[in-house]
């Protein structure tokens, strides 16, 4: 009786054991978990790529035990990291020399009852795994099948774990290169300073993959720094790191874009002129810059953007008080705007900024870094139909609509937040994306201006009103004569 109860105890506890075993799976597909995916994500780490242990199997046949075990490790290998680790050719060449071993071992007696003892021993796996250099972490071969008549093939059946990288999400989108800018100058003139033009070119060229980095939108490769990663590269190669670090090598990835840049201007002159009544300098500052860009698809050589921008630095009027100007400072705006007017022209065509949600007037732009200024104002367009060429079946782009104007208030490295104005549109059930930034606006105080001066015609019409050309008249000709008596000092 005591045996009876002993065993159904026993029977309800395995079953209790199964329950408790089946339970986990369920909350793993329970809906309550969703939400979290939607919350903030507190613990992000930067993705930059991770190493992992893909399981295969795959089959090898030749003319020996041994090759047919190296033709399948070479399958095994292909089918995880097809061509892209450097190393697989020396690992082969290593596979190569322990599997010939084999078939010296086996090359008396009964092939087929020595190749399979041997490949099938726990040694003859170690020794893989051992001589892989982390490519191949686990193996085993599952069944050698020797040919079925005199000269035919070995089939060698194996499993195997194989190191992989996996890449990280950024190599998804579009890879660009900065390439090296370029000017005939050999120096630029700032604030009577010659810098030399490779400085210049090297800082601005730095300020341009700030840039393009920033704005979320593209995966910008690094080209000036081949040595270094070169060195790391061969720390790996060298057995000094750990070994499943090889799965790292022929990992590099090439350009889908190339950004290329000519500085056709780039200045701050100072003019000077010595006064004849006196010993004084009369002194002004004036400049500018202009660059030609290019995007260029690497594949097809096609340019896909080509355009000349250039501006004008703040002058200063002629003083004769001595005051001079921070050179530096003045190099430094200078090229931080041509990177910020270069991306602009990048993103506005390739990416243009869009509103990614909306609580009332405030929005999340698609955009931040130094795609957007803090404080700025910018034009809103609401995207309609596409439209496209009836000739060559080419897309023409949306039908737009002026919707509102939109001010930064907040600027995030990959986002921006901002403050709906001016709305004309009916903003109820627009998708994420249909509005658009086309254009910087200018601040509001140089938008009064322009309309107080677009209205001044209508607004100041007087009925006698010819004697205001008069008044201009004289106020011109005493100016004139003022300049004339100011040039004889000179």
């Amino acid at each position: 009786m005591k045996t009876k109860l002993l065993s159904l105890a026993l029977l309800c506890a395995l079953l209790a054991g199964c329950n408790k075993t089946t339970e986990p799976a369920s909350p793993a597909v329970a809906p309550a978990a969703k939400p979290a995916a939607t919350g903030p994500n507190l613990t992000a780490q930067p993705d930059v790529g991770k190493i992992e242990q893909v399981p295969v199997t795959a089959s090898g046949s030749a003319t020996t035990p041994g090759a047919a075990v190296n033709q399948a490790l070479k399958t095994a290998i292909m089918q995880v990291n097809g061509t892209k680790i450097e190393a697989t050719t020396a690992t082969l060449n290593t596979f190569s020399q322990i599997t010939g071993q084999l078939d010296v071992e086996t090359s008396g007696g009964s092939d087929s009852i020595k190749a399979s003892a041997t490949v099938q021993s726990s040694h003859f796996a170690e020794m893989i795994v051992a001589q892989s250099q982390g490519v191949v972490t686990t193996f085993q071969v599952v069944k050698m099948t020797p040919p079925a008549e005199k000269g035919g093939m070995f089939t060698a059946d194996i499993s195997a774990t194989i190191a992989k990288f996996k890449a990280p999400a950024d190599s998804g989108k579009i890879k660009i290169v900065v390439a090296p800018l370029r000017s005939d100058r050999a120096s630029f003139d700032i604030g009577g300073r010659a810098v030399p033009a490779d400085v210049v070119l090297g800082q601005l060229r730095q300020q341009m993959i700030d840039a393009l980095t920033q704005s979320g939108r593209f995966t910008v490769l690094d080209r000036q720094f081949e040595s270094e990663l070169e060195g790391e590269l061969d720390l790996i190669t060298s057995g000094k790191a750990v070994n499943q670090d090889f799965a790292k090598l022929g990992q590099a990835l090439t350009a889908d874009l190339v950004w290329v840049g000519v500085v056709n201007e780039l200045n701050y002159t100072r003019h000077a002129r010595q006064l004849q009544t006196s010993d004084r300098e009369l002194v002004s500052f004036s400049g500018g810059w202009s660059i030609s860009h290019r995007m260029i698809n690497l594949a097809t050589r096609q340019i896909l953007q080509s355009g000349t921008i250039e501006g004008r630095a703040p002058s200063m009027a002629p003083t004769t008080l001595g005051s001079g100007i921070n050179a530096d400072a003045v190099l430094q705006d200078m090229r931080q705007i041509i990177a910020k007017r270069s991306a602009e022209a990048i993103l506005l065509q390739t990416f243009p900024i869009s509103v990614v949600e909306r609580n009332g007037m405030e929005v999340i732009l698609s955009q931040g870094g130094a795609s957007v200024v803090q404080g700025a104002r910018y034009r809103l367009y609401l995207q309609g139909k596409e439209l496209r060429d009836p000739q060559t079946g080419q897309s023409l782009g949306n039908t737009e609509t002026d919707c509102c104007d939109v001010v930064i208030t907040r600027v995030a490295p990959k986002m921006s937040y901002g403050v709906l104005e001016n709305v004309t549109a009916k903003l109820d059930g627009v998708a994420p994306g249909a509005l658009q930034v086309r254009e910087m606006l200018p601040p509001r105080s140089e938008q009064s201006a322009a309309a107080a001066q677009a209205a001044a015609p209508s607004s100041a019409k007087k009925p006698n009103g010819p004697a205001e050309p008069k008044a201009q008249a004289k106020t011109s000709k005493k100016a004139e004569a003022k300049a004339g008596a100011d040039d004889k000092d000179w």
